[in-house]
């Protein structure tokens, strides 16, 4: 058996103020560092076989800060990458609600995986993504555990590859920050074992992201 750990990144300032990141490579923040640090203590006693980050900063930062327990470097791959979000990316709701974009997000607000801002990806694209980086990691490895460090919009759909979910589950999903879901994989199927667990982080109050 194969046991896939899921790790989002830490926080980021635009997390907290709650703006569409995207594929901008925005870095973590204070707190998103120790979030990090959190993690990475849940996880220093796990053998991982291999770390593979999201090339974005915000990820990579996690994924070393998990690797120095580990003595083995982060692996960036940038089909972990977050869905890009075109034209939105570093805008906040109240800032797109007040430009030319409103009718368009009242739209995505409703069917998110219909309506998209312009020269944003669409889910279908980071599905296939995040198929092709569970293909790499079984193909690779056959046993043993390895962590995956993404984002939100990346291990959603992972999740969903996982569970042979219908897209429309991908809405459905909610990954915080640092947070930790597993992926157990068997010659004959995947199992999702863990979801979303933030209890390496009872020291604060986790807020919801976008």
């Amino acid at each position: 058996m194969l046991r896939v750990l899921l790790v989002r990144h830490g926080e980021t300032d635009w997390n907290l103020q709650m703006r569409f990141q995207g594929q901008t490579d925005v870095k973590l923040n204070a707190r998103g560092i120790e979030q990090a640090e959190a993690i990475a203590s849940r996880l220093r006693d796990e053998q991982l076989q291999a770390i593979y980050s999201s090339d974005l900063q915000r990820a990579m930062q996690t994924a070393h800060i998990i690797a120095r327990y580990h003595g083995i470097p982060p692996i960036p791959d940038a089909d972990l990458r977050e869905l890009s979000y075109g034209v939105w990316e570093g805008m906040s709701r109240e800032e797109i609600l007040a430009s030319e974009w409103a009718e368009l997000f009242e739209k995505y607000r409703r069917d998110s995986l219909r309506y998209r801002p312009p020269g944003a990806e669409y889910p279908e694209q980071i599905l296939e993504r995040s198929r092709r980086v569970l293909q790499r990691v079984v193909q690779t490895h056959r046993e043993g555990t390895i962590c995956l460090v993404g984002h939100g919009g990346s291990l959603r759909a992972l999740l969903c590859v996982a569970l042979s979910a219908p897209l429309e589950s991908f809405r459905r999903i909610r990954l915080d920050n640092a947070s930790l879901s597993a992926i157990e994989c068997y010659p004959d199927g995947m199992w999702v074992s863990l979801l979303n667990d933030t209890c390496h982080l009872a020291w604060e109050k986790v807020q919801p992201v976008i």
